[in-house]
């Protein structure tokens, strides 16, 4: 597909490491040359920049570009997963779905969107928006006084989408905002309140949306100079050196003909019942996200084959039954230096390598019975999705939501081992990243680890696709969806979640919670 994401500036900025962002010059017609492509040939109302701001680039994509796929960010702004720049691969797999990709929604502090702007501009313009779409397009009007009473906003001008639904957008939002200049009386404007068609535009963006038949999903936006996504792949290639320097010693150790396990076997006086352990972790306590965590575990027992497995629920309080940490890590942990996160992976390497079995992250909800050929493997991990693989510093191949092993498993066995020795010598984690580090050094250093991770390719599952739904209207339907999609779903706790939507109708979230 062709892929196209044009960033707006109207000043020099760092290269992006990533062919499909292409900077557009804002304004060109009223500015010195950048080098960069300028929204003043062909088609265009490039010299209106000073009152359409970023509207003078959107107007000359719409008239001047042909793609299939087609996206506004800023030279400051951009959409991003997992602190990187949103991929190709990742754009073109979501639109299948969504159609419409928009910035998470901001909140008003006012009582609505009306009121926040009467605050900031002059209402009276927005109300002669309303009687500008009341002549040309009546049926949106409902809409537009809905878009206004609510309390969310989409800034900046930025999303994602086919081509042939931003052209259609722009039809009607361009013929809706040369009438409103034509008959606004800016005398008294001041430079800024000169920009009023871009702000104007940006209420209007939610109401043509409302009018639309496509899906729209929410990504997330960050506010970042172009440099800094650079800086992450620089991040993760020394992350990788550093890991390769401080574990050598534990390489060397591997390298020898015989290498016995560092961890002294111990009696857990558990059998499982004969079954095979399925390990689910929690340390944190996360207030709100209790509710959830209650939710997943009852998944896990509605859909695991409990005649063939047993659950073990780890907490701080039983953790010791099974495990057997070093001094050093038990001192650090009790002294703050490595957080409940770190120690879960530390419990993740150690219970999976003494006894095998299945880990799932206590966050997960599972929404059907995982497939019977997992089991059948030496070794089993649940990868992001195919397009998110190149979005993610470490390809995604491995998502630490649900993985599979037998016991002893040599992967486990070097992480234990690993970073036993880390905590030996170091007094604070590295990054946050830092457990990827040693699985991937793991999989460079280790042909057979390669071979086994590497047999886990299956990307289909859509693990992160609950995020999108769960403050969405609950439905027989989306919950089908939802079951069909994938086993096992991974939300994302930075925002929360809602059980009921802004006229009191049931989430998703809503509706799992209760079941």
């Amino acid at each position: 597909m062709d892929t196209r994401i044009y960033v707006m500036t109207h000043k020099e900025m760092a290269a992006i490491p990533n062919e499909i962002y292409i900077p557009l010059h804002v304004g060109r017609a009223c500015g010195k040359e950048l080098g960069y492509t300028g929204d003043h040939t062909g088609d265009h109302i490039s010299s209106k920049n000073p009152y359409y701001c970023e509207l003078t680039g959107i107007y000359w994509i719409w008239k001047n570009i042909k793609c299939d796929i087609v996206g506004v960010c800023h030279y400051r702004r951009f959409f991003t997963k997992e602190e990187r720049l949103l991929q190709r691969s990742y754009i073109e797999e979501t639109i299948r779905t969504y159609p419409v990709l928009i910035p998470n929604s901001s909140c008003v502090k006012e009582r609505s969107v009306y009121e926040h702007y009467a605050k900031r501009h002059y209402a009276k313009d927005l109300d002669l928006c309303r009687e500008v779409i009341q002549e040309k397009y009546p049926d949106y009007v409902s809409a537009f006084d809905y878009a206004m009473q609510t309390i969310l906003i989409s800034v900046g001008n930025m999303w994602i989408t086919r081509k042939d639904i931003f052209d259609r957008y722009c039809a009607w939002l361009f013929d809706i905002l040369f009438e409103v200049e034509r008959r606004i009386d800016w005398t008294d404007y001041d430079d800024y309140q000169k920009r009023v068609i871009g702000f104007l535009s940006e209420r209007l963006f939610r109401v043509w949306l409302f009018m639309q038949p496509e899906a729209v999903t929410e990504e997330n936006v960050e506010m970042a100079e172009a440099s800094s996504f650079t800086r992450a792949d620089q991040r993760a290639d020394l992350l990788d050196k550093y890991v390769r320097l401080k574990a050598e010693p534990v390489f060397s150790l591997y390298r020898l003909e015989s290498h016995e396990p560092l961890a002294a076997s111990m009696e857990c006086g558990d059998d499982f019942n004969g079954k095979i352990p399925v390990w689910v972790c929690c340390l944190n306590d996360e207030g709100e996200m209790q509710e959830w965590i209650r939710c997943c575990k009852k998944s896990l027992r509605d859909n695991l084959p409990l005649d063939k497995m047993e659950i073990r629920w780890i907490t701080l309080e039983n953790c010791m039954q099974y495990v057997t940490f070093t001094e050093s890590i038990v001192q650090k942990f009790n002294e703050g230096k490595i957080s409940p996160s770190h120690l879960c992976e530390l419990l993740w390497a150690e219970l999976m390598f003494r006894y095998g079995g299945m880990w799932v992250d206590a966050s997960c909800y599972m929404s059907r019975p995982p497939a019977p050929e997992i089991f059948e493997q030496e070794m089993y991990v649940l990868p992001f999705p195919e397009a998110m693989q190149k979005a993610d510093a470490f390809q995604g191949q491995w998502s630490k939501s649900l993985w599979y092993a037998k016991k002893g498993e040599k992967l486990f066995q070097f992480l234990l081992e690993g970073l036993w020795y880390y905590w030996d010598i170091e007094d604070k984690l590295a990054d946050v990243c830092l457990t990827d580090a040693f699985i991937r050094a793991a999989m460079r250093e280790f042909p057979e680890i390669r071979r086994k991770m590497q047999r886990c390719t299956d990307g289909r599952e859509t693990i992160l696709g609950l995020h999108a739904l769960m403050n969405r209207r609950y439905t027989p339907e989306r919950m089908e969806k939802i079951v069909s999609g994938g086993t096992v779903y991974w939300p994302d706790w930075q925002g929360g979640y809602d059980t009921e939507n802004i006229v009191g109708e049931r989430t998703i979230y809503g509706y799992l919670c209760r079941q």
